[in-house]
C-alpha cells in the first residue's frame, strides 16, 4: 500500500449573499435567451428536436455553476502516485490519477500560457485556475494585431494562475493545471527531483503553426518554443540593409545636384544650352539690354 506524502483539500470560498443573488440572475438571464433563440429556430426550420440543446446547455450551466460555489479540491500525494480529485458533497470523483513513471514534470503556469498548442488535452481542475476572459480574448487579437493584444492582456499575462502538471497517456502528452499550497508544493519538489520545474516543451520540435507564432510575435517571453515568425536576425539585417539603401539613396541625391549645378554654370558662361544649341533666352535678354541701337542694327 503506497504511503501519502502531503494531502491537500481546496474548499470553495463563501459566496456573499449580494455575489449569490448576481450569479443567479446572470444564469436566468442566460437561459432566457437561449429560450428565445430555440423557440425562434424551432419556428423557422420546424424541427423540435432543437430545444434538446436548451436542455443541455441549461445542465452545463448548472453544473458550471455548482463547480464554482460548492465543488472542492482534493490533491494527493503518494509514494509513487499524484491523484487528483473533485468533491460534489459526499461524493468524491478522480479526476486523474498519474503514475510517477508517466509523470513527466510539474511547474508553474502563467495566465498568458496557451498550453492547448502543446498538449492534445488539457485538465483544469480549479476554475480559478483558467486565465481570465481579458487574457482569453487578447489570445485572439494576436492573430490581429500583436500591439493590441499586449494592451488587452495588459500586466496580468505574468501572473501565475498555478502548477501544471505534464504527464503520457496512451503514447500522447497530456496537461493538467491544478493549485497546490506552499506545503503540497515542496513535498512534489522533495518526490519529482530534476523533473519539477522542468519545461520540457523546449527539449521537444519547435511549434510553427500560425496561432502559436502569433502568440509568440505578441508575447516572446511566454513562447521561447515557437518557431518565431520572423527571426531576429532577419530584423537586424533588414535594418542594415535600409540604411544601406538610404545612405546611397542620398549620395545619388547628392551627385544629381552637383551635376545639375555645372551643367547651368556652364551653360550661362557660352549663351549655349548642354546641347550646344543657342539659349533662346539668354539671347533675348541681351536684346534687352542693348536698347534701340541694337536693334536699329539688327534692322539694318
Amino acid at each position: 500500500m503506497e504511503e501519502i506524502i502531503a494531502r491537500q483539500q481546496d474548499r470553495p470560498e463563501r459566496m456573499t449573499g449580494k455575489a449569490f443573488l448576481l450569479a443567479v440572475a446572470g444564469m436566468m438571464i442566460r437561459l432566457a435567451i437561449a429560450q428565445i433563440l430555440c423557440n425562434w429556430m424551432i419556428t423557422a426550420t420546424g424541427v423540435g428536436l432543437i430545444n434538446t440543446l436548451f436542455y443541455l446547455y441549461a445542465v452545463w450551466l448548472l453544473v458550471r455553476f455548482m463547480k464554482r460555489t460548492v465543488a472542492s479540491y482534493v490533491y494527493t500525494l503518494k509514494t509513487g502516485t499524484l491523484i487528483l480529485q473533485r468533491q460534489l458533497g459526499d461524493s468524491t470523483t478522480t479526476v486523474i490519477e498519474i503514475p510517477f513513471g508517466e509523470l513527466v514534470s510539474v511547474r508553474p503556469v502563467k495566465a498568458g500560457e496557451r498550453l492547448h498548442l502543446c498538449y492534445r488535452q488539457v485538465t483544469v481542475m480549479d476554475p480559478a485556475a483558467r486565465p481570465p476572459v481579458r487574457i482569453r480574448v487578447a489570445f485572439g487579437a494576436s492573430l490581429l494585431s500583436a500591439r493590441l493584444a499586449r494592451r488587452i492582456a495588459g500586466e496580468g499575462i505574468h501572473a501565475e494562475v498555478g502548477y501544471v502538471a505534464v504527464y503520457r497517456e496512451n503514447g500522447r502528452m497530456r496537461a493538467c493545471v491544478f493549485r497546490p499550497d506552499e506545503d503540497m508544493v515542496k513535498a512534489l519538489k522533495q518526490a519529482l527531483g530534476d523533473s519539477f520545474g522542468w519545461d520540457e516543451r523546449i527539449a521537444r520540435p519547435k511549434r510553427t503553426t500560425l496561432y502559436a507564432r502569433a502568440l509568440q510575435r505578441a508575447f516572446p517571453d511566454l513562447y521561447p518554443y515557437v518557431e518565431p515568425l520572423i527571426r531576429a536576425d532577419d530584423v537586424i539585417w533588414a535594418k542594415e540593409e535600409l540604411a544601406r539603401q538610404r545612405e546611397a539613396k542620398a549620395h545619388a541625391g547628392l551627385a544629381r545636384e552637383e551635376k545639375g549645378k555645372k551643367e547651368k554654370k556652364g551653360a550661362g558662361g557660352n549663351g549655349r544650352t548642354p546641347d550646344g544649341k543657342p539659349d533662346a533666352q539668354d539671347a533675348g535678354n541681351r536684346e534687352e539690354q542693348g536698347g534701340p541701337r541694337t536693334r536699329r542694327r539688327r534692322q539694318r
